[in-house]
Order: structure tokens, then sequence, then C-alpha cells
């Protein structure tokens, strides 16, 4: 079976739902919970991590142009 797949690519979306989808995409990966957890108890490693995370995201939503599929590539590494 075909899976549909829909380019978004040419959409241009509001800064409501630019913030919108970088705040999901955050929480998916960090939820509130585990956000204040890292910030509390966790190594400095973890905390880069997350930040370093959390910047890019950010940087994403502040950019020119922000492209969902963009967004969808940056990953905590």
């Amino acid at each position: 079976m075909k899976e549909n797949v829909f380019d978004y690519s040419n959409d241009v979306l509001s800064q409501k739902e630019v913030n919108e989808c970088c705040q999901a995409h955050i929480s998916s990966y960090f939820t509130v919970g585990k956000q204040l957890t890292v910030e509390r108890v966790g190594s400095d490693s973890e905390k880069a991590l997350m930040h370093g995370f959390i910047d890019a995201c950010r940087a994403w939503a502040n950019s020119e142009h922000p492209k969902p599929k963009d967004l969808y590539t940056i990953k905590p590494e």
C-alpha cells in the first residue's frame, strides 16, 4: 500500500504556526517535565545536548522562511 506523502515545502506558515510546530517538535524529544529534570539534575553533557537542540529549533523558528521539512531534520545529537 502506497503511503500518501504531502509536500509542504512551498507552504507559508504564520508566526503562530511556526511557534506551535517548534514547540511540538521540542516536546516530542523533551517533554516539559523532562526539560525541568535535565535542568535540575542532568549532567553537563545532558544539558548541553538539550540546550543545543532547543537552540537549533529556535534558530529554525526565527529564520526568514522556516519550512517544516527543515525543522524535522533537527534532532538532539
